[in-house]
């Protein structure tokens, strides 16, 4: 994470004082991801395990959130592993992978035969193997996702799981959304405006702390052109319809 932290230093740096920074802060949580069903959340009645995953080295986990009598999973990247089968059986919603076909890689990402084939069989899991897994699992609904669901590429994915699966299924897109309760289950498909403005933040953020600011070189301030006289007059009137000193 320190390192994580140091990758962004520049961009989070460049934002102190000039912007409210409370959401740029990282709140980290370390937790063993070899342990097996290790409680890794709990607040609100709301309790997440996690448990191993298999995905390219150690290191992935998948979890698994329970609240109020109900179960929902979701897996990560990941091979088909036991670990999920034994944490997920019965569980209202279980997400995991299931990916492109080799042959499909080799068309749509120009891959070569071999790296097709490892990308979309060793370090993913292939369509029929998300049905075995989902078979051993039996879940409420299924959900398959990692993939493009569009029209020249679900339907070899579907076949490949409906060859050993023939329970409850999603294909996964999108902003889909699952209603569940304990008696039932509705999938309903959320409809947004892709040119709307973001909603109101739902507590008002902190003012933006001046003295934060990292100040400009002399070498880059010798480089600005003064123009402020082109909009000091709506500048002076912003202030004093805001307050502003």
């Amino acid at each position: 994470m320190d390192h994580l932290k140091k990758a962004y230093t520049w961009d989070y740096t460049g934002r102190l004082g000039v912007i409210p920074t409370g959401g740029g802060g990282l709140k980290v949580t370390e937790f063993d991801y070899k342990k097996i069903n290790q409680v890794v959340y709990e607040k609100n009645g709301v309790t997440i395990y996690s448990w191993p995953a298999i995905h390219c080295i150690d290191g992935a986990v998948s979890y698994r959130l329970e609240w109020n009598g109900l179960k929902f999973v979701f897996g990560g990247d990941t091979v088909p592993n036991k670990w999920y089968v034994e944490q997920t059986k019965g569980a209202d919603l279980a997400i995991h992978e299931s990916f492109m076909t080799p042959a499909q890689m080799m068309e749509k990402y120009k891959f070569s035969a071999q790296a097709a084939l490892n990308v979309a069989t060793a370090v993913h899991t292939p369509p029929a193997a998300f049905g075995k897994v989902m078979a051993a699992v039996q879940p409420r609904m299924a959900v398959a996702y990692h993939f493009f669901n569009d029209f020249d590429t679900r339907y070899a994915i579907n076949d490949g799981i409906r060859s050993t699966y023939d329970g409850p299924l999603t294909m996964a897109t999108d902003l889909l959304v699952w209603n569940i309760t304990k008696d039932d289950m509705r999938l309903r498909e959320v409809i947004v405006d892709d040119y709307s403005w973001p909603a109101p933040p739902a507590s008002k953020a902190g003012e933006p702390d001046e003295s934060a600011i990292t100040p400009f070189s002399d070498y880059v301030n010798g480089g600005r052109l003064d123009v402020s006289k082109a909009f000091a007059k709506e500048i002076a009137e912003f202030k004093k319809e805001n307050g502003l000193k």
